[in-house]
């Protein structure tokens, strides 16, 4: 019996979402195992520009980090610039995947606002009524 008002709950509730709209958060953390790629699934392409940029820049500057190193491989600053790039470039991958999935995860966010800039009075969570406290007690 309970099992079958959680499936009739969530019928419901799929009923009144768009579908052709809503996004997945699961497909937009897959797209985004290349860069960019989840930022163009949840349609921003001015972010997958930036993180797909960036991570190009980082990993020609890797390319070039590593040529150096390989021509003198006893150089501990060479050797630092090069695993500097790599962090770099997995910096920006995973902060890539998180903005991808969160931005996904709330793509209906913006469409409840608020009524006049406020939390509607009902929903709101008041505290309790507290009587003063006597210290010298």
């Amino acid at each position: 019996m309970l099992s079958v008002g959680l499936l009739m709950a969530q019928t419901d509730a799929a009923s009144k979402v768009d579908s052709s709209s809503a996004k997945s958060a699961g497909r937009a953390l897959v797209y985004s195992f290349v860069p960019g790629g989840g930022q163009l699934y949840n349609g921003k392409p001015m972010k997958a520009l930036l993180f797909s940029g960036t991570f190009l820049y980082f990993y020609i500057e890797y390319l070039g980090a590593q040529s150096e190193y390989e021509s003198d491989p006893t150089s501990g600053s060479l050797h630092r610039t090069r695993n500097d790039k790599v962090w770099l470039m997995a910096l920006t991958w995973t902060l890539n995947l998180i903005d991808a999935y969160v931005d996904a995860s709330l793509w209906d966010f913006d469409k409840y606002p608020m009524e006049n800039g406020e939390l509607p009075e009902q929903e709101m969570i008041k505290p309790k009524e507290t009587e003063k406290i006597d210290d010298d007690q």
